[in-house]
């Protein structure tokens, strides 16, 4: 008698049939990640290009932080004050660790904020893989919210080294659902989440809405042994992190009042605005309307699968694959109630501010997910044919009607990210030329409202060796790399002098950088005395405008904002002087002598 195991073809087809799908499904999630990854590359070549090197307004603040670390003097009680509102310990952290190789170079905090949406995605990737979606919704999804991500919609963040700290929250609330969803112990789960809470409440004052939307998600959605026990745990570390949160806070007086009375209509449009924010400029000229009737769709589709699930409350395995997307809705809902409550003062037109949109994207991302989770359980429910053309039809009206506004907030929020590069750099020229020429009109206008705090803090990073290039101390121009702008590495010309008045006179052309592909930083002016050959460097241009002609010429958009303006005092030229007008390169530095075409 045989005792062998016999295994019939059928058998033999069968598992060789599986193997084959599974293959075919790795190969396809590889496929969607490499689709996925054109939007994300293209956002961080943007932020790398049009990030300029140089700390701007709150970035200042962190200064004397480093400074002091570098010396020696750095104390807790300096990284637990008050920002604003906030207790940024976390983002004062990373701010001084990344001054310790010698080098502040604030465009690292700006590629901060490209990796934190490069992870957060990765975690939406998990979160949608485990929402038991078919994989062509699955794709549908996540390109979506890849997209959703790198909106330029968020623009005023992107090339801003402080604007990092907006993203921890969502990205510590997405890695607390991600673990959530693992087959760690309730042990480990509870550790985690405590952290990342943690976190993002040092991060930012709305990461405090972290406490309700991590942990208490997996009670909500899974049966878990001793949950009262661990709710209590829960609650005993969350008032022990909030009581250090608040211990000796201070409102700061400059901010407007907590919940002034405001019409109920003001708060309702701040709210909408907020949520809509991702879309504000599909409407060029009226964000607040696009926005308002965005928002007011996102948040009556969320409200909408929340009723659908309260009907199946009970279905544990449905609540699972529903409660991670709730959290981050409830995230950004939370959040523009707080920024309702705590900025409705400066009117509802406030929260247009492309600097709240990263937390709006949050609810985009949500309500994307729940209508392909309710879609697909209404299709399953009805499958007759027509119930499901009918769903199949709705979402994509649903999709059409967001791609095609986003499309066009793309494109004008890109203007808008070209414009604050440019700003950016004009700061730069004046911080770099500060110590050794007046140009405190100029900060104060493009890197900080204090010129005085700014000098000061320069100079103690530059006497630490932490500014690159170090600042220039002379205000002659041959200790200067220098050079005619031939059209090889740079071309520009001042088109116009005149004067403004009987004290001023007005200067105007246009400068770029060949080699670099944009337009130049600044345009310094000097003059040469008769008896003299040196130059001597008196001010900078003190605004950009733009030059469409330039941008043909040169068929590069970037060279959009390559015209400058220098307003000075008369009375700031020796007389029998003559002018001339100089290209500034602030990476270097380097600067590019311009044909003056006012010259006879």
């Amino acid at each position: 008698m045989s005792h062998g195991l016999s295994i019939s073809p059928g058998s033999l087809f069968t598992a060789r049939l599986l193997e084959l799908t599974r293959t075919r499904r790795k190969t396809l999630l590889v496929l969607i990640c490499l689709v996925a990854l054109v939007p994300m590359i293209r956002l961080s070549y943007l932020v790398r290009h049009y990030g300029v090197e140089v700390p701007t307004l709150d970035d200042w603040e962190m200064a004397p932080l480093i400074v002091q670390a570098h010396t020696g003097q750095l104390r807790w009680a300096d990284i637990f004050a008050q920002q604003e509102e906030a207790r940024t310990v976390l983002p004062k952290l990373i701010f001084v660790l990344s001054a310790a190789g010698g080098h502040w170079d604030v465009r690292d905090q700006m590629m901060l904020s490209v990796v934190c949406s490069w992870l957060t995605a990765a975690g939406i990737f998990f979160l949608l893989r485990r929402s038991q979606l078919n994989l062509a919704a699955f794709a549908l999804c996540f390109w979506l919210a890849v997209l959703t991500i790198s909106s330029t919609a968020q623009f005023e963040l992107w090339i801003f080294a402080s604007g990092f700290p907006s993203f921890l929250p969502g990205f510590f609330l997405v890695a607390a659902l991600v673990t959530i969803a693992t087959n760690l112990s309730t042990l480990w789960k509870f550790v985690i989440c405590a952290a990342l809470a943690t976190a993002s409440s040092f991060s930012l004052p709305h990461g405090l809405l972290a406490w309700g939307l991590t942990f208490p998600v997996l009670l909500i959605s899974r049966r878990v042994s001793r949950w009262p026990s661990w709710l209590t745990a829960w609650l005993v570390v969350s008032g022990i992190c909030v009581v250090a949160y608040f211990w000796g806070y201070q409102k700061p007086a400059y901010l407007p009042a907590f919940a002034p009375a405001a019409s109920l209509r003001e708060y309702a449009l701040f709210i909408l605005e907020f949520l809509g924010g991702g879309l504000a400029y599909s409407l060029k000229d009226q964000p607040a309307v696009s926005a308002t009737v965005f928002g007011a769709l996102q948040l009556a589709l969320f409200s909408a699968a929340l009723i659908y699930s309260a009907g199946r409350i009970r279905n544990r395995a449905f609540l699972a694959r529903v409660a991670p997307w709730f959290a981050l809705g409830l995230q950004t809902i939370g959040s523009a109630m707080l920024a309702a409550l705590g900025r409705i003062g400066f009117g509802a037109s406030y929260a247009l501010a492309s600097r709240y949109v990263t937390f709006s994207l949050l609810l985009t991302i949500a309500v994307i997910a729940l209508v392909a989770i309710v879609a697909g359980e209404l299709a399953r429910a009805d499958r007759s044919r027509w119930s499901r053309a009918c769903v199949l039809a709705i979402c994509a009206i649903l999709i059409i009607g967001y791609l095609e506004p986003y499309k066009v907030a793309a494109a004008n929020t890109r203007f808008f990210l070209r414009s604050l590069s440019a700003k950016d750099r004009l700061a730069h020229g004046a911080v770099l030329f500060r110590v050794a020429i007046d140009t405190s009109e100029v900060i104060k206008k493009t890197a900080y409202p204090d010129d005085g705090r700014l000098v000061q803090y320069a100079e103690a990073l530059d006497r630490q060796k932490l500014l690159r290039p170090p600042l220039v101390r002379t205000n002659h121009l041959n200790p200067l790399p220098h050079e005619a702008a031939d059209g090889k590495n740079a071309s520009g010309s001042c088109d116009t002098l005149a004067p403004v008045d009987a004290q001023l006179i007005r200067a105007t052309g246009w400068a770029v950088l060949n080699r670099k592909g944009r337009p130049a930083d600044c345009v310094a002016v000097a003059y040469q005395l008769p008896a003299e050959p040196e130059w001597i460097l008196f001010t900078i241009s003190e605004s950009f405008e733009m030059r469409p002609p330039i941008v043909k010429r040169f068929r590069n958009m970037d060279q959009l904002w390559s015209g400058w303006t220098a307003t000075f005092p008369k009375s700031a030229i020796p007389a029998g002087a003559k002018l001339s007008f100089w290209a500034v390169d602030a990476d270097e530095p380097k600067l590019y002598r311009l044909e003056d075409k006012t010259s006879p």
